[in-house]
């Protein structure tokens, strides 16, 4: 049940903006929301690489739902529009989305802020202070548990139906959104509250304390966050790389076959110029079969106008019966002079799908004369443009021809060309858009054999090797699917597309793509691999641990600043309240003071009474002004009189803070009045003394009944001194002390509070004295528990380190101001014991507090622990002065420093009585080897961990 607010803090509901408010505020309150969700929205999702729909850190529904639980559902129209325009930002970039589905997922953004602010007004109330860890729980239970699945289920069931994501991704795309939200509600709604929230005055204060270091742990998370999306973003880069590389050196080996099947031919018609056609299909059977690696071989023979009837009746008679001459007569075809050598296509394999070509005179096709008289002039291989060939018909596809002019032996008669009379051209022809699909898919089928084999869609151009080329490498990132291209970067070349789809000649720089430039036959090609549908989603699996600890961090960080910032705020405001009452308490203190019945005494330094309460006045029988004449001395008993000049003196030199005595005074009728008498010395501004107090109280009657009672209660008086002692210390010294050194503390902290250096010296003075008070008196109860027997141990299986990181903290701050450089070696085989968590904790930080005050400035301590059998041996050693054998003799002696009370080191000198003491009751005694002017070492085991449960003692 949520604790109830004081009068003071009780507040109602906070109305709608739009109850009671101007449709102007609304207006103005839902467009700032809206421009914020917006650029908090829009910057979330630019942390994805690619952008994604969900975000790692999401701090616009932190801000939402904070605005919805300050001004009520009247801003849920801003959270709506501020969604709808986030989603329509992301649909700009990818273009995936439609407008209805942006407005079901800004429904879904609202309805979530809705919900977790009205969970939030029942389960915490409405106005959340959040300062308490079971509010803090409720509140962030009430938004980012259940509220925050509002929107992720809206949002991908919204996708999924519109088929945005795929079936595969709605899990994980769930789980992001969800843990994207958590984290910006965890984050962002403490910040938002501490700018608007209420009450102004409870949250206010807490924008340093709060928001500072929240909105730093979001730019760290968002920073890792876009750094894990890079490095996604990154694999997925390589993976296309690599299976870019591989396709390019496969499309590049395949396009390098139909060249040396020319090389080839061209040996072979070289050899026997006059091959029949049975035997040049014999010669190049296994060059040329029903694969696309070179879709024709052949020879085209030089004819003069005058053999023309003779080669074809030679050819006829040879090989081919329907033998002719002939021109294409296609469009664009070149005009032939009836005067010109024919270049005649006399031999062709395969004969099923080439036989259109045969008899073909090549000179008439333009885009290939030039590489004919390349190839004649230069007797290397020369490849024609890209052009419909001559054994297509009816059909758009086009091939290359590469051509090698074929000559015989030079003559030697003069006037005859020196490279030999030229007798035709081999040729080998291939169709690029062929040959590249089938040499993607053997690659397909080389780099993933057990992948299913399947033939490409007609017109597709997708192909799916490059998950098995990483696989080959060792990886197994999801793959993009690619497409390839091949270009022609010829000058003057009328069809620069040669294979592919026409869309990879200008291709957009947000598609990745690698090309690869190469020499095919005297042109310049250019080879493009590209992932046509862009990189493959991001791998979620990958960032999900990340996720994961950024929800559950960045919830306890809020969680631990607003309970701190909380618990100040309250501090703060039971301060104001102290100072009311203590001025409440001081009227209600001079009151008593009057009517005490004991005599109160302000005096100067010389003991001439300034101030006196009614009762003293009575007890002596002067009037206030007879004493005010008179000095203390005066009245007192003569033969008191030389102790009190001797404690008054120690008292003004400082040597006592305070005295109390038995003493006697002179009635005005010269009665002797036994008093005890506490007199203390009361300091300026600047420390120095300023004046006496003393505190009479008449023990007269008590002495005389103290008298008879004597010898009765001897032996019970100790006791009861004893009891009285520590009740006392307890509750008259630890009460007040703890008040005194909490309001020191908060006087420190506050920020109006204007001291000066000066003052907070005398403030912190104030604490280290009050601190040290309380350590002697802690120790004293410490002590009196451990002589009667009442001190218990429960002994259990400790982790050692968790005890000594506890230990070391609580000296660090002693440690810093001494210098003192500490050395801590744990043995991994020693990290268990069985003893008593705190008072091992409080062995060990006594040690370390005596290392540290007896050692040198500068000096060293080492702390170690080390495993001798079934005990764990632990030191602490110092560099200081070290113990004389006299000093280790008196070494465990109650309130014995062994003369170290001059010294300025604060103690008590029980500290090790109540070490030793504490280790004997964990089965272990403390030891101690010490050299002069080296420094000492002390030492104790504790027993192994067993099977055993926890005992107590």
């Amino acid at each position: 049940m949520r604790d109830a607010p004081s009068s003071e803090d009780s507040v109602t509901m906070p109305p709608a903006v739009g109850r009671g408010s101007s449709w102007a505020l609304l207006l103005a309150v839902n467009l700032v929301l809206t421009m914020g969700y917006t650029a908090l929205g829009i910057a979330s999702l630019r942390l994805i690489l690619p952008q994604d729909f969900a975000a790692p850190v999401y701090p616009a529904a932190g801000l939402a739902v904070a605005a919805a639980l300050r001004w009520g559902t009247g801003v849920l129209p801003g959270v709506a529009f501020g969604s709808f325009f986030v989603t329509m930002t992301l649909a700009a970039s990818r273009g995936q989305i439609q407008w209805m589905t942006a407005v079901v997922i800004a429904f879904g953004a609202a309805s979530q802020a809705g919900l977790g602010a009205a969970l939030a007004r029942r389960w915490v109330g409405p106005q959340p202070r959040l300062t308490e860890p079971r509010e803090l729980l409720r509140f962030f239970g009430a938004i980012a548990g259940l509220a925050c699945l509002i929107s992720p289920t809206v949002a991908t069931t919204t996708l999924w139906l519109s088929a945005t994501i795929t079936d595969a991704q709605v899990a994980a795309h769930w789980l992001s959104w969800w843990i994207g939200d958590a984290i910006g509600v965890l984050l962002a709604a403490p910040i938002a509250l501490s700018l608007f929230g209420l009450p102004r005055a409870h949250w206010a204060p807490r924008r340093l304390a709060v928001a500072l270091p929240l909105l730093c742990a979001c730019a760290l998370l968002s920073a890792a966050a876009f750094y894990i999306a890079r490095n996604e973003d990154n694999r997925q880069r390589h993976s296309f790389e690599v299976a870019a590389e591989l396709g390019l050196d496969s499309l590049g080996e395949a396009l390098r076959r139909p060249l040396v099947a020319l090389d080839a031919n061209h040996s072979v018609l070289r050899v026997a110029p006059h091959l029949s056609r049975a035997e040049f299909e014999r010669a190049h059977a296994e060059r040329v079969s029903d694969n696309e690696s070179v879709y024709a071989l052949g020879w085209i023979a030089r004819v003069t106008p005058s053999q023309r009837d003779a080669f074809e009746r030679a050819a006829r008679q040879e090989d081919y019966p329907d033998f002719m001459v002939r021109e294409r007569q296609r469009p664009g075809d070149l005009p032939i002079d009836a005067q010109d050598d024919l270049m005649v296509v006399r031999l062709i394999v395969p004969w099923t799908r080439n036989r259109g070509a045969l008899g073909v005179n090549v000179r008439a096709i333009p885009q290939s004369r030039t590489a004919q008289d390349l190839a004649i002039a230069s007797g290397l291989p020369q490849a024609s443009e890209a052009f419909p060939l001559s054994q297509d018909t009816g059909t758009h596809a086009i091939g290359v021809v590469v051509y090698r002019a074929l000559r015989g032996e030079p003559a030697a008669s003069q006037g005859a060309d020196p490279r030999g009379e030229l007798h035709g051209l081999t040729f080998a022809t291939l169709r690029p858009e062929l040959l590249l699909r089938e040499a993607m898919a053997a690659q397909a089928h080389h780099t993933a054999p057990s992948a299913p084999a399947s033939a490409p869609a007609a017109g597709a151009h997708a192909m799916s090797s490059p998950a098995a080329a990483l696989e080959h490498q060792g990886e197994a990132p999801t793959a993009p699917m690619l497409d390839f291209c091949l270009l022609d970067d010829t000058p003057g070349v009328a069809r620069p597309l040669i294979a592919g789809d026409p869309r990879c000649a200008a291709l957009p720089d947000s598609l990745p793509h690698l090309e690869r430039s190469l020499d095919f036959a005297g042109r310049d090609w250019r080879l493009v691999v590209y992932a046509p549908q862009g990189l493959p989603p991001p791998d979620r699996s990958a960032s999900l641990p990340f996720a994961l600890a950024g929800l559950f961090g960045t919830g306890l960080l809020g969680m631990l600043l607003l309970i701190v910032t909380g618990r100040a705020a309250r501090v703060a405001q039971l301060v104001d309240e102290g100072t009311r009452r203590l001025r409440e308490s001081e009227e209600r203190f001079r009151s008593i003071v009057e009517h005490a019945p004991v005599g109160v005494v302000f005096a100067d330094l010389k003991a001439r009474p300034q101030e006196i309460n009614p009762y003293f006045c009575q007890l002596l029988g002067y009037t206030a002004q007879e004493l005010k004449e008179k000095s203390i001395l005066k009245i007192t008993h003569p033969d008191d009189r030389a102790e009190d000049n001797r404690l008054g003196t120690a008292l003004l030199r400082g040597d006592l803070d305070r005295y109390s005595r038995i003493k006697r005074y002179i009635g005005k009728e010269g009665q002797v009045i036994t008093v005890r008498s506490t007199v203390s010395l009361l300091r300026d501004a600047n420390g120095e003394p300023h004046r006496l107090v003393g505190v009479v109280e008449d023990i007269g009657e008590q002495l005389r009944l103290e008298a008879l009672e004597l010898e009765h209660e001897t032996e019970l008086a100790a006791n009861r001194a004893k009891s009285e002692f520590l009740s006392r210390m307890s509750h008259e010294l630890r009460t007040p002390l703890n008040a005194m050194l909490g309001f020191a503390q908060l006087l420190e902290v506050d920020p109006e509070a204007s001291l000066t250096a000066r003052q907070r010296d005398w403030l912190g003075r104030i604490q280290q004295s009050g601190w040290h008070l309380l350590a002697m008196i802690n120790d004293t109860l410490d002590l009196s528990r451990l002589e009667v027997g009442q001190m218990r141990v429960r002994i259990d299986d400790l982790a050692l380190d968790g005890i000594v990181s506890d230990s070391l903290a609580m000296v660090e701050t002693q440690r810093q101001r001494r210098h003192i450089r500490l050395e801590v070696e744990l043995d991994e085989d020693a990290s268990q014991v069985r003893a008593d968590a705190t008072r091992l904790r409080q062995v060990l930080t006594n040690l370390l507090s005596n290392a540290i005050k007896y050692n040198r400035e500068g000096g060293e301590i080492r702390l170690r622990a080390e495993r001798r059998g079934e005990r764990v041996h632990l030191s602490v050693a110092d560099t200081g002065a070290g113990l004389t054998e006299t000093q280790l003799a008196q070494l465990f002696q109650p309130f014995n420093r062994l003369g170290r009370e001059v010294s300025g080191i604060e103690g008590t000198g029980i500290g090790l009585v109540i070490t030793q003491r504490l280790l004997e009751l964990m089965d272990s005694r403390l030891e101690v080897t010490s050299t002069p002017g080296v420094g000492s070492t002390f030492r104790f085991d504790l027993p192994c961990p067993t099977a055993s449960a926890g005992l107590e003692t």
